[in-house]
């Protein structure tokens, strides 16, 4: 788990700093921040990668959504009967982007956010599971009902180069799906939290050209050669993760019609085929709606929140980002 939430600000960004600074001269792929050692276990890794300036109520509700509906399916309630943490969630800050420099916040800011977030998160998913009952009650089921929140730290800018370091990193304990430990166990699964600009991202060939980092990291044999960039990449992403795409009604990407009509030709269309990809990929892909409300505290970008940061309007700002995350940026303790 992080650092409490509550922990003052003052004291918690230099232990950030330098957190921050030893990850970006250690080489690793990926760090889990914060005060335990021992591996976190968990079958369902729900993972909400973000440049997270700032995180707003769109990502709290792609986040607690996410969960709740895992839940509904059966897929993480409570603990296994091995004692394994059935789902976790993970709030990813890539300090390598693909397309974007590192500002306006640096990257510090940034995850001192994350932590008030993570509270922030914790916060309604009790307030969700938990709406009515007395604190008698809410105490005794705290275990069942215990939301683990990480914070992580990726060097990789694309996603599936972010999946196989969280795969093979030994600050979790999960199996892979393609080398179980026994046929019985259940396989870990990922799920990658994110827009519809996002996907559209992951399926562009111009983000795979030749060499491919990741068949470095899973040791992909050098015969899977005969297969294009897109598929040495994207089929081990595939195997082990799914995307959970939060559609965004825009004048960019047009309208949830529009949006559910792509995933379509990808699935039943030849669309993935012509670039180098697998139609199966798209199966993979599962669509949800984003945030009822006004055009404003629907969209999940942050630009709105720095906007109104910027105007110093905080009223506005408290519709777009999380409590915790709202005041920390008020009293000035991020800048940008």
């Amino acid at each position: 788990m992080p650092p409490d939430d509550g922990e003052d600000a003052a004291m918690l960004l230099p232990r950030l700093q330098s957190t921050l600074k030893q990850f970006q001269s250690s080489g690793k792929a990926f760090h889990l921040i914060g005060t335990s050692t021992a591996p976190r276990r968990c079958r369902t890794l729900i993972i909400l990668d973000s440049s997270f300036n700032p995180p707003t109520l769109a990502h709290m509700q792609m986040a607690t959504t996410a969960l709740q509906d895992i839940r509904t399916q059966g897929q993480g309630k409570g603990t296994s009967p091995g004692g394994d943490v059935d789902c976790r969630l993970l709030l990813l800050l890539a300090v390598n982007n693909a397309d974007k420099a590192p500002k306006p916040a640096a990257f510090e800011h940034r995850l001192l956010m994350m932590h008030k977030f993570a509270g922030d998160i914790q916060k309604a998913w009790t307030a969700t599971t938990q709406p009515n009952t007395t604190t008698t009650a809410k105490q005794g089921d705290d275990d069942d009902n215990n939301l683990p929140v990480d914070i992580g730290l990726t060097a990789h800018p694309f996603f599936h180069e972010k999946s196989a370091s969280i795969a093979t990193s030994p600050e979790y304990t999960f199996t892979s799906p393609s080398n179980p430990s026994t046929s019985s166990e259940p396989h870990t699964e990922q799920i990658f939290l994110a827009g519809f600009d996002t996907l559209i991202r992951i399926f562009n060939p111009k983000y795979y050209q030749p060499p491919v980092p990741e068949a470095a990291v899973i040791n992909t044999p050098s015969a899977a050669g005969k297969k294009t960039p897109l598929q040495i990449a994207l089929d081990p992403f595939f195997a082990r993760a799914r995307l959970r795409i939060t559609m965004r009604a825009d004048d960019d990407w047009g309208g949830k019609e529009d949006q559910l009509r792509y995933l379509e030709r990808l699935i039943d269309g030849d669309e993935l085929e012509k670039v180098g990809g697998r139609r199966e990929w798209a199966r993979r892909v599962e669509m949800v709606q984003g945030m009822v409300g006004s055009k404003e505290e629907a969209v999940v970008s942050s630009t709105l929140a720095r906007e109104a940061v910027k105007a110093k309007d905080w009223t506005r700002l408290r519709k777009l980002v999380p409590e915790g995350v709202a005041d920390l940026i008020e009293r000035g303790e991020v800048s940008w």
